[in-house]
């Protein structure tokens, strides 16, 4: 398997060390570097003295950087390749460009477990990546077990394109042997004989020759909660979603519909955008 290229934004607060620890025990199952990218979004004029303290903030930063990295070697008890990097701009702009020119395969941010939507991660920048990053994305809640590897992953979908997704997920999914609960939540309105959960699971099976795989319909009217119920019993390691853009997102991780809901406080969530 090819060696993965993990982008973690940081500001250097501990919301975003936790989500570096867990992105390094990771590398406990998969060959992977990290790089730790701390933005600086002050507009400042273009006068050579300013270039010079350009030049002193980016040596701090890089410190500040080398200074975690080794931290986090040290807390996580895995000797990580982690390299630092620091660039100016808007972090948004910043996060798909740096991305897609380092080959980055996966970021993973920190969240409070509150509304990513309402600016709670990086002031406005998780709003941002939900809609505009095309690179996968994990946040990780602030009082996440960063120890727990996604070997038990909820698989959200609506069961549109299904085949082309759950391929996608199952690269992610093999390099921890990880149960792929497939959950898809439908109407009370709809006859639950509508749905053969043996048979959907022995087809998707069949499809991707991947035995770690299991289907889940679940019914209720509002498809949070009852994706949030499954979450709620089911105690999975990973929530997975495949989405165009932040509408669902807006729902999910709205404070004011539940301050209860599981997946906010404690899962990771990993988000892939729909080709």
């Amino acid at each position: 398997m090819k060696k993965l290229r993990i982008l973690i934004p940081t500001d250097y607060s501990l919301i975003a060390r936790k989500a570096a620890e867990y992105a390094v025990s990771l590398s406990s199952n998969i060959e992977a570097e990290y790089i730790l990218l701390h933005c600086d979004n002050i507009p400042r004029p273009a006068y050579a003295f300013v270039n010079k303290i350009d030049e002193i903030l980016r040596a701090e930063s890089i410190k500040t950087g080398n200074e975690l990295a080794e931290s986090i070697r040290k807390s996580t008890g895995i000797d990580a390749k982690i390299s630092c990097d620091m660039v100016h701009g808007d972090p948004i702009e910043v996060l798909e460009t740096y991305s897609q020119e380092h080959k980055i395969d996966l970021i993973v941010m920190g969240t409070k477990g509150e509304s990513v939507i309402q600016n709670k991660i990086f002031g406005s920048v998780a709003a941002g990546v939900l809609e505009h990053i095309s690179c996968p994305t994990i946040f990780v809640p602030a009082n996440a077990d960063t120890s727990n590897k996604p070997e038990n992953i909820a698989f959200a979908t609506d069961l549109t394109n299904i085949d082309e997704e759950i391929e996608e997920l199952i690269s992610f999914a093999q390099f921890f042997n990880a149960t792929i609960n497939v959950v898809h939540v439908y109407p009370d309105l709809i006859d639950p004989s509508t749905f053969d959960e043996e048979a959907t699971k022995l087809e998707l099976i069949a499809n991707t020759n991947y035995p770690q795989l299991t289907f889940n319909a679940v019914m209720d009217s509002d498809i949070i909660a009852g994706l949030d119920k499954f979450v709620d019993s089911d105690h999975p390691d990973l929530i997975a979603m495949f989405t165009y853009k932040t509408g669902i997102l807006e729902y999910l991780f709205d404070t004011s519909y539940t301050e209860e809901m599981t997946m906010h406080s404690k899962t990771p969530l990993l988000i892939m955008r729909k080709k």
